[in-house]
């Protein structure tokens, strides 16, 4: 059926109000974008539309303004054997090389190295410079570009590879620089601003600006036992060492690595948080070395199917697998199975921060600790011992008590261990080498039955047994393919 001359009128009508409306609101979102400063600021309510940006910007004038002079460009001279194709996980040289060096191959020849340190302490004439281990190296000469421009040669006063830091001295009778003021990096939250400082490239005095985007992220380059504070602040290479301030102009990190598939800024750059720095700044100061607390404990981590195996209705904590011989921990009480709620009176929520709270105790500290015991709460004082060397650290193994790691028992891990219903015990996860346990023929993936003749069924018993035989226990009875065996000490 046609249309009418009054629906084509109807509907023209339509068009042309529909098309003068869409006109109008073009015409707005044109009016809008290219709107007059007037108008714009007229749209504010009077409010100065630019008063929170400026506010920002002569915070950042200002922490720049009293951080620059502290921050410190670091070149050092070592003589070294240096692979350019060797491209690691994680770019520690081309962190702090000189970026136009080449090679072909490996060979012997004398490094330039660069990167950025931050002044945080006087004594006297004598200033101390805090960087990292791998921006000094294996140095034989270091020398100093300060704020002024002028050059200073420094001393390396002392280092903590464990953590990758450095602390340097130079001596200055003539000019008064005011150290850098520290932070506290545990009152840093995810989303505060923070700024970067250091020499990028050689581009001395540099400033970044950028927010801290995560906290508490490990598994550093190496055997780095450090947890970082990342930031999306602009890092590249030469700036290693360098600060990481807060809002206020304090020091809160000391810019470390970056994370980046072509050796520039991709916004992934990581710091040491500052608190994990002071320890050993301070005993570098005082003693000129750094010497680690040693308490003879492995710690694990804690979770709700373990929680339910041992009892306890605390849902957070750290959770003690082994207690090591002749160890601080022993002599002071601690024993497998325990809990530990608080170290010092401040909660402990995951293991890897209970570790590097316990490790930046000197020997002879106190280490007073809060511990859940199946319906017990107790107060442990452990007296710190000192950190033997790495090989004597793990030639120490053999004194583990019980000498293996348990698991609870989980639904998935029957099904996976093929078990029936009517078989109850406590999983094996790993037996430690050279230890009693290993010496009974004790395997991952077996089935503890029964410990010196009492029964097991849940972590809880198993850790009671182990507590009524001093974590030595004589014999253990086991399910290992199908077969229930007993496990005896054998002469």
């Amino acid at each position: 059926m046609g249309l009418n001359r009054k629906t084509i009128i109807a509907a023209a009508a339509l068009a042309l109000g529909a098309g003068i409306v869409l006109g109008a609101l073009a015409g707005r979102s044109e009016f809008r974008k290219h709107a007059p400063a007037a108008v714009a600021r007229a749209e504010q309510g009077g409010a100065d539309p630019f008063a929170s940006a400026l506010g920002v910007q002569e915070a950042f004038r200002a922490i720049s303004a009293e951080v620059l002079p502290s921050i410190v460009e670091i070149s050092v001279k070592s003589a070294t054997v240096v692979d350019p194709n060797d491209s690691g996980e994680v770019p520690w040289n081309d962190f702090f090389l000189d970026p136009s060096e080449e090679s072909e191959g490996p060979r012997y020849f004398q490094s330039h190295g660069l990167g950025s340190g931050v002044i945080v302490d006087r004594r006297g004439s004598t200033y101390y410079v805090l960087t990292n281990a791998h921006v000094v190296g294996e140095a034989e000469e270091i020398n100093l570009l300060l704020n002024d421009g002028s050059e200073r040669t420094a001393e390396l006063a002392g280092r903590d590879v464990r953590k990758d830091l450095a602390v340097l001295s130079f001596e200055d009778p003539d000019h008064q620089i005011t150290p850098l003021r520290i932070g506290d990096s545990d009152r840093l939250y995810v989303g505060d601003w923070v700024l970067a400082f250091g020499s990028p490239y050689g581009y001395e005095q540099s400033v970044s600006s950028g927010i801290v985007s995560a906290l508490g992220r490990r598994d550093g380059p190496g055997d780095n036992i450090n947890d970082f504070i990342q930031t999306d602040a602009s890092i590249n290479q030469g700036n290693s060492g360098g600060a990481l301030v807060n809002i206020r102009g304090e020091l809160v990190g000391i810019n470390t690595f970056i994370t980046t598939p072509n050796r520039g800024s991709i916004g992934l750059g990581f710091a040491i948080p500052v608190n994990n720095a002071l320890s050993a700044l301070n005993q570098i100061i005082e003693n000129g070395v750094v010497r680690y607390g040693w308490l003879g404990v492995s710690l694990g981590a804690y979770s709700d199917e373990a929680a339910d195996s041992l009892g306890y209705s605390q849902r957070s904590g750290v959770l003690v697998y082994q207690v090591y011989e002749g160890s601080p921990a022993q002599a002071a009480g601690l024993r497998p199975g325990d809990l530990v709620t608080a170290l010092d009176g401040r909660p402990s929520p995951d293991n890897e921060r209970l570790v590097y709270r316990i490790g930046d105790k000197a020997p002879g500290d106190v280490a007073r600790f809060t511990v859940e015991r199946f319906g017990r709460s107790i107060e442990i004082a452990a007296t710190m011992g000192e950190r033997p060397d790495e090989e004597a650290v793990r030639a120490m193994h053999e004194q583990a008590r019980p000498g293996f790691v348990p698991a609870p028992m989980t639904d998935d891990l029957a099904a996976m261990m093929e078990l029936d219903e009517s078989v109850v015990g406590v999983p094996v996860a790993e037996v430690y080498p050279r230890t009693p346990a290993q010496a009974l023929d004790l395997r991952p993936g077996d089935l503890i039955l029964e410990v010196e003749g009492s029964e097991i069924g849940s972590l809880k018993d198993l850790y009671v047994a182990l507590a009524d035989s001093d974590g030595d226990p004589s014999s253990y009875t086991v399910f290992r393919g199908g077969e229930t065996l007993v496990l005896e000490k054998r002469p």
